[in-house]
């Protein structure tokens, strides 16, 4: 096996144990490690909330008294999240507290799950233990994966968790099955979509237009599948307005300079890990290009998502999947344990620097980088507008179950942004009407010109 080779002071019948159980570790560690971080900030904190999950999950509850997503609550997230926190929330009979727990629960055992299949789809591609175990502990790397789930349910959990399936389905040729977990993963956030496109590419270079095809079907048939309700309930306007077009009106403004110190702000010293996963990438494809084309171009892709959406270091969560499988290749491709070592220490000090970083106090270094972005930034937004007072918090809404009179109730800066462009109210009581002129298919069809 590829981590067989150690050095002298490592017993054989250790690294054997390691070989045989590499996995098992990964996932006991991880599990431990998340758990652990979830159960301190819900002991500290049992009713925090953060607003987007009180808005996933409220909408579970809401669906269940007869609300239509969309419609009755704007959202610009694709609709398999609903799904999810509905079941939980008929689960949870109506017990908001007992939904949350639902909620964290499903959260940690995404992650959880995630981070080992990183583990194992890396393993696939290099037959390396100890790369593979570094590679998914690398996700660890940033804080806010296993310092998240305690305040709620996000969809950005689940869209790694069945984006890594569907890698992982397409380099062990089952297409339609990686179609089917890249389509998932697509449902529940617009970034998953990328990866559809590269299990394609995967299929189509590993079982040329049999491939191609099979993973073509497998994502169609997801798509059919979370569609389907919509175009039933005559809500593909609504659909398409707010999960659509909606995140392309709210892209934010920024400087080139105020979004990479953004990066830098947001990920800490764990910033570091960029050049280390892309040496990975380079260094694979340089070895056989064939085999890891992919997880570079995969990685370049996220790569660009910074001047899209990035409004917090989980929003990199796709990114973080293609840099911890570079670390995984460096480690692989290195010819000696010490250095194989001394990657894998350099990763353990960046995770405990960036929880420093997130959770320590304020140093020089991190005061002279909030200065910087400070004077190289602009707004978000050139204006929006303001929230109605009458518009509750979401977790007023959440714990005490109610049933807002507007649509308009999460109202972050996106969703007031794009009802200011296309003139809408933020107090109208139904939202998802087709704000243009034009009906839709006409519309469309002048764009698509």
């Amino acid at each position: 096996m590829g981590s067989r080779e150690s050095s002298a002071s490592i017993p054989p019948r250790w690294t054997d144990q390691f070989e045989q159980h590499w996995l098992g570790l990964l996932f006991a560690g991880s599990t431990v490690l998340v758990t652990v971080a979830t159960m301190v900030q819900f002991v500290h904190e049992p009713f925090r909330i953060h607003d987007d999950s009180a808005l996933f999950q409220h909408a579970g509850w809401y669906i269940l008294q007869g609300a239509t997503p969309y419609v009755d609550f704007w959202d610009l997230k694709p609709p398999l999240i609903y799904a999810v926190t509905t079941v939980l929330a008929f689960l949870s009979g109506g017990n908001m507290l007992v939904l949350h727990l639902l909620s964290i629960g499903v959260a940690v055992g995404s992650v959880v799950v995630g981070v080992t299949l990183v583990g194992l789809l890396t393993y696939r591609l290099t037959a390396h233990e100890f790369a593979s175990f570094v590679a998914g502990a690398t996700m660890f790397v940033v804080p806010s994966l296993y310092g998240f789930p305690a305040v709620g349910l996000r969809p950005k959990y689940l869209a790694l968790l069945f984006g890594v399936a569907g890698l992982l389905f397409a380099v062990t040729d089952r297409p339609a099955l990686s179609g089917a977990a890249a389509a998932t993963s697509a449902g529940f956030w617009q970034l998953g979509g990328p990866l559809s496109a590269l299990v394609l590419a995967i299929g189509f270079q590993r079982g040329r237009s049999r491939g191609l095809a099979r993973t073509i079907a497998g994502g169609a048939l997801v798509t059919i599948v979370v569609v389907a309700p919509f175009v039933a309930a005559n809500a593909t306007v609504p659909l398409f307005l707010e999960t659509v077009l909606a995140p392309i009106y709210g892209v934010e403004r920024y400087t080139i300079p105020g979004r990479l110190l953004d990066l830098v702000m947001i990920l800490g010293y764990g910033a570091l890990l960029i050049p280390l996963g892309v040496y990975g990438w380079v260094r694979g494809i340089a070895l056989d290009w064939r085999r890891y084309w992919w997880v570079g171009a995969g990685g370049s892709l996220y790569s660009l998502q910074i001047f899209l959406e990035m409004q917090g270091a989980i929003e990199l969560i796709l990114l973080l999947l293609f840099l911890s499988i570079g670390v995984g290749l460096v480690i692989a491709t290195t010819r000696t344990p010490r250095r194989r070592s001394i990657v894998a220490g350099t990763v353990a000090l960046l995770a405990v620097a960036s929880l420093y970083w997130v959770g320590g106090p304020v140093t020089p270094i991190k005061t002279e980088v909030e200065e910087a972005h400070e004077a190289v930034s602009i707004s978000n937004y050139e204006t929006l507008p303001e929230k109605p007072d009458e518009i509750e918090s979401m977790q007023t809404i959440y714990w005490e179950k109610r049933q807002p009179e507007s649509c308009h109730y999460r109202l972050g800066q996106k969703q007031r942004e794009y009802a200011q462009r296309t003139g809408g109210s933020l107090t109208q009581t139904e939202c998802g009407r087709w704000p243009f002129e034009d009906p839709p298919r006409e519309w469309l069809t002048d764009r698509i010109r």
